[in-house]
């Protein structure tokens, strides 16, 4: 065929499949999206060395860390607890961790401020414990940005483990009564158990009746403990009982830990994946995951309310710390809780919460959302561009087969008659 004067034909590239070149493109936004997606602020430093409800192979105990990273981690920059510190800092409070007990004695950062309960309990072998207390109360050192959420509180170092590093309905219903005994305002349990028993139900009944706020984990982030990872991780013990509150983790950035969907309802959602705190034998620096971390930001966050607000019973405590919780929309669909709030929990004013003691059974009060932090802010940042990416993704694998079968070309003119 020759061409009609006056008219130029642009020659036709057959269009390639529409599914391939949808791929393409969507590898290419994907590409783009990935470092927006786990951009994350100051996360746990890969080298350290890991703390976990588990001890080490061979039965041998936690070695020294040699780590000493500078920076502030992302927990410390995401709930902020240092904006409640003009107020308080958690001084004359008393947390009791029934764990794997707590080494204070190579730690500055718990130096003066820790009791066991026994002789056993002042010597960790896991670390787990003494992971957890230096979470909750950890003071800052020279060098560091890591610091507890209540760096004057005092720890009540509790045993309820065995040498394995394993726990019974028994041996923790022991460690919450010997707590509770011992004056701990704020008794936390970083142990999830598959089975409660009548002696559990009834030392959480006592502790609460003498005036101490029980803190657990709502699922288990080991399956030494639940025995299985499949489906929803089993109800957990003693975060299941009444008049105990019950934690979920937060990854890196407020990003919900969805590994396991917990069937005991979490009140609170903190920081628990990828945190970094203090562990046995020497002043060096560890990592740990899950709710069992969690359950210490709560903890902390408890310790300084209690200083703050000391008149408080365990049930208003409790609800002074979901009722100021920071809410994102997606919360409640992915982590069944708002994000535990130091500085709301100890400066909003009392007119602002309901102290009857029923309030924990009723839908916490929405609270005016915190002022923003570097940690929430950037978070938000992080979601917002990874949800713009995804939408370009989608329109881009919806409309450019459409346009191949329809013969569009960039930069050229289409012949009406398809030529």
């Amino acid at each position: 065929m020759i061409p009609a004067p006056g008219r130029t034909t642009v020659p036709r590239r057959r269009p390639g499949p529409p599914g391939r070149r949808a791929a393409a493109v969507a590898l290419v936004t994907l590409a783009v999206a990935a470092p927006l997606i786990t951009a994350s602020p100051a996360t746990a430093d890969s080298g350290l060395p890991r703390i976990s409800t588990a001890p080490p192979q061979k039965g041998e105990c936690v070695r020294p860390s040699k780590q000493h990273p500078a920076d502030v981690p992302w927990p410390q920059q995401y709930i902020a607890p240092s904006r409640a510190w003009d107020t308080t800092r958690g001084a004359g409070v008393t947390v009791a961790v029934v764990d794997t007990g707590v080494d204070a004695s190579h730690s500055p950062a718990l130096a003066g401020r820790v009791t066991p309960a026994t002789s056993d309990a002042g010597i960790d072998c896991i670390g787990h414990g003494t992971f957890v207390a230096g979470l909750i109360a950890a003071a800052q050192q020279p060098g560091t940005g890591f610091a507890g959420v209540a760096p004057q509180a005092r720890i009540l170092a509790v045993r309820a483990t065995a040498t394995d590093g394993t726990a019974t309905a028994s041996s923790v219903a022991a460690g919450i009564s010997t707590a509770s005994a011992g004056h701990a305002r704020i008794i936390d349990v970083p142990i999830a158990l598959a089975k409660g028993s009548p002696e559990l139900t009834a030392a959480v009944r006592e502790a609460t009746r003498r005036g101490a706020l029980v803190i657990a984990p709502a699922y288990a982030s080991s399956t030494d403990v639940t025995g299985s990872t499949d489906g929803p991780a089993p109800a957990a013990y003693p975060a299941a009982l009444p008049g105990v509150l019950s934690v979920s983790a937060l990854g890196p950035g407020g990003v919900p830990d969805l590994s396991q969907a917990p069937r005991t309802t979490p009140d609170l959602a903190a920081p628990g994946d990828a945190v970094m705190s203090v562990g046995p034998g020497g002043t060096g620096k560890f990592t740990g995951d899950g709710a069992e971390s969690a359950t210490a930001f709560v903890a902390g966050t408890a310790a300084l309310v209690a200083s703050a607000h000391q008149n408080l019973t365990p049930s208003q405590l409790s609800d002074r710390l979901t009722s100021t919780a920071y809410h994102a929309p997606a919360d409640k669909a992915l982590v069944g809780a708002g994000t535990v709030d130091p500085s709301a929990a100890v400066t909003s004013p009392v007119s602002a919460w309901d102290t009857r003691p029923s309030a924990q059974h009723r839908e916490p009060l929405r609270m005016p959302s915190p002022a923003a932090h570097p940690g929430r802010s950037r978070a938000i940042t992080i979601t917002a561009a990874a949800g713009a990416v995804v939408l370009v993704t989608a329109f881009a694998a919806f409309t450019l087969p459409r346009a191949g079968r329809r013969g569009w070309r960039p930069g050229g003119t289409t012949d009406p008659a398809g030529r």
